[in-house]
């Protein structure tokens, strides 16, 4: 899955920035509200630049991400209208799917908008950061860098690729997850380890941010696809107990399945793919963590992309055939070597 969301800017923003970069407008807090980045608030220029700052420290609340357009007073040399600061403000006590979602949505905000207009970029999650002092603070700070490391530089990269959220206060990666595990899906792993069942079906709860135990059966393999959800993303776990070349073999199977809207699907909400993309290494350590190897990952769409054929071709690819090479007809009159 890719890190940046999709989720796009509506059209009420992009007016809005438009009339705000040649109008009077000093800046505009962003959120997203039903997968859609929006207006908020806009407030206006009331004093120079740097005393406005304390506009963008009133406009905060202590638990919700957002975006802050602030609008400074020089004007852009290479486009229409004035320079703009991007920030990013992301509470330590936000949710781990808001989080997530807005770091993987400020690449998408600043090119819709153009990120030319960003002259310089604050983000943190320390809401003193936003502020005339915070400002100051950031500018000597810049002033003061040492050249980067190629480490730092990395790092830089993939904050903004929203790899990375944080900035003044802890940062953590979208990529890695770790939601806690509660007691039905840990009971529910401990009896697939011991086989008990052959087949279980685990989840993540949005709202409380945990694993949770979906479903556990013994099943045949060509049962696996019926499954998989067309609407819902969820993990599965499988041992496919089969005989391969005389040998018996219990594969393990791990299929992480996301609705994406394609082959008959409905797609799952931005958020929720995210919140399940980013979980599935961990849930993987569930299992691997019991030294239990996994024989075989998959990653589908829609419950048409599984079938026992393809697990057997993936478990066990054909082999191919190697060609034999034509031998070199002798030259004429040439000596023959006798064994």
């Amino acid at each position: 899955m890719s890190h940046s969301s999709g989720i796009p800017a509506s059209q009420e923003l992009i007016s809005a920035f438009g009339s705000a970069n040649t109008g009077d407008v000093r800046l505009i807090k962003v959120v997203i509200r039903n997968d859609e980045l929006v207006v908020e608030q806009k407030l206006n220029v009331q004093s120079d630049f740097e005393t406005d700052l304390e506009l963008a420290h009133s406009v905060l609340q202590k638990d919700s991400p957002c975006y802050i357009l602030y609008k400074r007073d020089d004007k852009s040399i290479e486009l229409t209208g004035y320079n703009w600061i991007f920030m990013f403000f992301v509470p330590d006590n936000a949710k781990v799917r808001e989080k997530m979602t807005y770091a993987a949505t400020r690449g998408n905000l600043k090119r819709e908008l153009g990120a030319s207009h960003f002259v310089d970029e604050i983000y943190s999650s320390n809401m003193n950061d936003f502020s005339r002092k915070g400002y100051q603070q950031h500018k000597l700070h810049q002033e003061s860098e040492a050249p980067l490391t190629i480490e730092e530089q990395q790092r830089n990269d993939e904050k903004e690729q929203g790899l990375f959220v944080g900035g003044g206060g802890s940062g953590m990666h979208v990529h890695g997850v770790s939601f806690p595990v509660d007691s039905e899906a840990t009971t529910a792993v401990s009896n697939f380890i011991n086989k008990k069942f052959n087949y279980i079906e685990l989840s993540v709860n949005v709202d409380d941010e945990k694993i949770t135990f979906s479903s556990s059966s013994n099943i045949d393999i060509e049962a696996i696809s019926s499954k998989i959800s067309s609407t819902e993303p969820s993990f599965h776990f499988f041992r496919y107990s089969h005989e391969h070349e005389g040998e018996h073999l219990d594969s393990i199977i791990y299929i992480y399945s996301c609705p994406d809207g394609s082959n008959g699907t409905k797609s799952a909400p931005v958020r929720k793919r995210m919140l399940f993309s980013s979980s599935k290494a961990n849930v993987e350590q569930l299992v691997t963590g019991h030294n239990v190897k996994i024989d075989l990952k998959l990653e589908i769409n829609s419950p048409s992309e599984i079938s026992e054929e393809s697990i057997i071709n993936e478990l066990h690819p054909p082999k191919v055939e190697e060609k034999k090479a034509f031998s070199k007809p002798s030259r004429p009159g040439a000596r023959k070597l006798i064994k």
